[in-house]
């Protein structure tokens, strides 16, 4: 698993290099899928604290949509199956 840091890091390089990135490489977020759930949830929340205390901040806002995009690929956690259940 990969540290918050690690990713928070990885996710602003991705970000600056994302309009090179995608016609060579394909989309950059696939890597950052790699992370994990907790190190993804982990580099969101240091993301929106680094871009509450700097709001022009654009390398954070750009690292965060590629944060959040690759936290829709894993899809949701949802631990209560709702098929199953049995209406009154």
């Amino acid at each position: 698993m990969a540290e918050p840091k690690e990713v928070v890091d990885r996710a602003t390089a991705l970000a600056g290099n994302a309009s090179s990135m995608a016609a060579n490489d394909g989309d950059p977020m696939e890597e950052l899928v790699g992370a994990g759930r907790p190190a993804l949830e982990a580099a969101r929340t240091a993301l929106v604290q680094r871009i509450y205390l700097h709001s022009d901040d654009y390398e954070a806002t750009a690292a965060l949509r590629l944060v959040n995009k690759a936290l829709a690929a894993l899809g949701w956690e949802d631990p209560y199956n709702w098929k199953h259940r049995r209406k009154p």
